[in-house]
């Protein structure tokens, strides 16, 4: 199954355009979460550019695009966004080496809203360029650039104020139809499909499928619609001298992002070719490296008792946990506010590191004085 990377524009001190009560940053990143939330339902793997009110340059988007998710033909880059300048209308843009397939499908959903348009803009000085830097620094992926109407018009505004959360799950919609998963959930058979071959795109297996479906045989229709299995089981801690069963509904990207490694590195240690998995494959995980500020509660601790252990008040690690109570869990993780150092690995990024320790690229480089993302293997790195 495609994979799908959401970029919000703006973000922290980029406010984005602004006009008739809209702030661009808060708007794409509320259109960003109804889009990511519909696909992930739909069991669609989603990384979303930025998350939350952060500062990000587009390099570093790109390069978490990058390191995320590798397989460049593998995904479809949604860029939301909005516009000013004197215009008027919906704009889906798509890349100068793509078919317009999908960005027809988003135009078309939009179109019940304000009128629509889609097509390409070419760099003026180099005309076999994109014009956008996101689009022309992801040549091999599927970018789509969709700006929702121009906020300094007060028709568009009104607009997208009454409609953006419709507006969302209609591009959802065209994306998740654009992946072959139709609105009212499952697959579309289409010609050349077999059971095993569906199975594969959706980390399941025939079986699972027959089952759902109610089917006897493995004999397909075109156009029949199948039901696909798309609960994912948690993922367990290694065992076994960190070797890892894989399971139904588990992928190479969710079982890396488990174990605080990449997709790649995974693949390097077991010699993989591509991202298949088999159920009841044994893979080798690295050890989860451990934050020296992070206590896990044996039976028997008290919060007094932690608290005592690493010399702080009780009230600073409730506050540290947001906790409003006392209560804690045998195997819960609790952080001590200790000062806390890893060493960098191989196949460390900032990206991976920031997203293992919830925190930011920018804080992890303000609190090591780092000026660049270059990373020095054995190199011992603060986490806030």
């Amino acid at each position: 199954m495609k994979q799908v990377a959401i970029n919000s524009s703006g973000g922290g001190s980029d406010s984005g355009a602004t006009g008739n009560g809209i702030i661009e940053k808060e708007l794409t990143l509320k259109i960003s979460n109804i889009i990511k939330k519909k696909l992930e339902d739909k069991g669609v793997e989603v990384l979303m550019l930025r998350s939350g009110d952060e500062t990000s340059s587009y390099d570093d988007r790109i390069a978490k695009l990058k390191e995320t998710f590798p397989n460049a033909n593998n995904v479809i880059v949604l860029s939301n966004t909005l516009n000013s300048g004197g215009g008027s209308g919906i704009e889906v843009i798509y890349p100068l080496n793509k078919r317009n397939t999908l960005a027809s499908s988003i135009n078309d959903n939009l179109e019940y809203f304000n009128d629509s348009r889609f097509f390409q803009y070419r760099w003026p000085t180099d005309t076999a360029k994109d014009y956008y830097y996101l689009t022309r620094n992801t040549p091999n992926y599927e970018t789509i650039i969709v700006r929702y109407g121009y906020v300094d018009s007060s028709k568009d505004a009104t607009i997208i104020k009454d409609n953006y959360e419709k507006m969302a799950e209609a591009v959802a919609d065209a994306i998740l139809d654009y992946i072959g998963i139709p609105e009212e959930g499952g697959y579309i058979v289409k010609a050349g499909d077999t059971l095993y071959a569906i199975a594969s795109k959706f980390n399941t297996t025939v079986d699972e499928i027959k089952k759902l479906n109610n089917l006897t045989s493995n004999n397909l229709t075109i156009g029949k619609s199948l039901k696909i299995p798309t609960s994912t089981p948690s993922i367990e801690e290694p065992k076994e001298n960190n070797v890892y069963t894989v399971k139904s509904g588990d992928t190479l990207y969710a079982i890396a992002n488990k174990f605080g490694t990449t997709v790649d590195k995974l693949k390097e240690m077991n010699n993989l070719k591509s991202t298949a998995l088999s159920i009841g494959q044994k893979l080798t995980v690295p050890s989860n490296q451990t934050s020296s500020n992070v206590y896990v509660v044996k039976a028997g601790d008290t919060l007094y008792s932690i608290a005592k252990k690493f010399n702080i008040s009780v009230d600073e690690l409730k506050k540290l946990n947001n906790k409003t109570n006392n209560a804690i869990s045998v195997g819960e993780e609790l952080n001590t506010g200790a000062p806390n150092t890893i060493t960098i690995q191989s196949g460390d990024t900032l990206y991976s590191l920031a997203k293992k320790y919830n925190t930011t690229v920018d804080e992890l480089k303000k609190l090591n004085n780092l000026s660049s993302n270059t990373l020095t293997v054995g190199k011992s790195l603060l986490i806030p």
